[in-house]
């Protein structure tokens, strides 16, 4: 063979055996300064918190959700309690809840959370007192309304009443409103006290009206001797002024009036 041949064929026999190894190496690495970020994982985004349903605490809790009853933030007193008795604030609606703390009726300031629960034969109001969240009986709570000077209505209707105490005399002004049918709970919720003048405070609840619960009578009355110089009495004790307060089943609106 030519010897001019011969080298031709063995430059392309290199030239094949180098395309062969570029074929086969290997990417080049990253530089040194090249850094490598981790994908960043997706926020969680928390789901909007609803008031708690008692049902979800408790699946064999008698009873459902109620669609009477306060709305969130509403102002409630607590009315129908014997002086110088308490209410009991209750892990759960029923009446044999436990307790979670006991409430001066006086005392106590209650905002409603908007959860409201029907039993088959109570309603209950989930109340936070400050410090705990609990619920109470709606027949003991109200949003109190307008307080207006009741003594001429009283006067004109049954003349001026005297009792041998302030207590009596309460009770007196008290059974003036409390109806018959359905029979209205006439409870002492204050104190009695005795100074120039005495007086005391007595509630009247259910009155069988939707909108009108009831009402908180604060009443004052005139010792016999201060009474006697300004007509004749029997009794030690004749009535001065009545304070009457209006007690809203449904809620109040800002001018006091129930709904």
């Amino acid at each position: 063979m030519d010897s001019r041949v011969k080298h031709r064929l063995v430059i392309a026999a290199a030239a094949a055996g180098f395309l062969v190894l570029a074929g086969c190496a290997q990417p080049d690495a990253p530089a040194p300064d090249d850094t490598t970020v981790p994908p960043v994982p997706p926020t969680a985004v928390s789901p909007t918190e609803e008031p708690a349903d008692p049902a979800d605490e408790d699946e064999s809790l008698e009873g459902e959700p109620s669609l009477f009853g306060p709305e969130a933030g509403a102002d409630m007193t607590i009315v129908g309690v014997e002086y110088p008795g308490t209410i009991a604030l209750l892990e759960t609606p029923g009446e044999t809840a436990s307790v979670i703390s006991d409430l001066d009726p006086l005392t106590a300031i209650l905002t409603a959370t908007g959860n409201n629960w029907s039993l088959p034969d109570s309603t209950w109001y989930e109340l936070d007192s400050g410090e705990s969240t609990g619920w109470v009986n709606a027949r003991n709570l109200t949003q109190l309304g307008q307080t207006d000077d009741a003594t001429s209505a009283i006067v004109e209707a049954e003349g001026r009443f005297s009792a041998d105490s302030i207590e009596e005399l309460g009770l007196q002004v008290a059974e003036f409103y409390a109806s018959d049918e359905p029979p209205s709970r006439v409870v002492k919720s204050g104190p009695a006290e005795r100074g120039d003048l005495h007086e005391v405070t007595y509630d009247v609840v259910g009155l069988g009206d939707d909108s009108v619960m009831g009402y908180r009578l604060h009443v004052f009355g005139l010792p016999a001797e201060d009474a006697a110089e300004t007509e004749t009495t029997e009794g030690a004790v004749t009535l001065r002024t009545v304070e009457r307060t209006v007690m809203c089943a449904r809620g109040v609106t800002g001018e006091g009036l129930c709904v």
